[in-house]
């Protein structure tokens, strides 16, 4: 049987649907990012839209796509409160990969850390602050993921959960740690940011983070 008028029109609208919405993502996360000379600027808070203002998956791949077609880029500007963790730790595998030299103006809080973390030369202008806080999960956050995934994991109960929440903790809070030691981080301030209220961000001084090798550059 072959394909008539009406199935040929809506396969073509569903396909300028598709890649309208493709389009239009790729839109939102270039909307972050800048390019000024040799330094790639990457502002979260430049995202028109409130929900896009963090760090996510859509923004690595752009990320990427800017430092394989754009030769000559040695810095990373940073201005961002954080978003997802798994999408920052790759982000922060392709800084560590092309050698780059990060830099905060304005603000790098909870998982933006990875990306400065993964610069060469780590400075802070000033009046910029870099915030800490421990991992931790709501009430609210818990219920929908145990919902969501209950099934796919084989959790019987919520005890089995509990289990399994436990141990990815503690892989978590050693991943982490294992990434501060390696970029240079001092091990008593790296465990101080793991027992952090997660409640409070927790923003040290200058001096402080040159001590510890935070920022390791002026």
């Amino acid at each position: 049987m072959g394909i008539n008028m009406y199935n040929l029109k809506l396969i073509k609208f569903i396909s300028i649907i598709f890649i309208s919405f493709i389009l239009s993502m790729n839109v939102l996360s270039a909307e972050k990012f800048i390019i000024s000379g040799d330094t790639i600027i990457y502002d979260t808070f430049k995202a028109k839209n409130d929900l896009n203002q963090e760090i996510n998956w859509d923004d690595v791949t752009e990320f990427e796509y800017l430092m394989r077609n754009n030769e000559g880029i040695k810095n990373l500007q940073l201005n961002s409160s954080g978003g997802l963790v798994e999408a920052a730790i790759y982000f922060s595998d392709i800084i560590i990969d092309y050698e780059l030299n990060t830099h905060v103006d304005g603000e790098c809080s909870s998982s933006c850390v990875f990306l400065f973390l993964g610069g060469e030369k780590r400075t802070l202008q000033r009046g910029s602050w870099i915030g800490f806080h421990k991992s931790s999960w709501s009430k609210e956050g818990l219920k929908e993921y145990y919902e969501s995934y209950k099934d796919e994991k084989g959790w019987l109960d919520e005890f089995e959960f509990s289990e399994w929440l436990y141990k990815d903790t503690q892989v978590q809070i050693l991943r982490d740690l294992k990434y501060l030691i390696e970029r240079g981080v001092d091990g008593n301030f790296a465990i101080k940011t793991l027992t952090a209220d997660s409640n409070d961000m927790w923003y040290p001084r200058r001096k402080e983070l040159e001590i510890a090798g935070v920022v390791n550059s002026r």
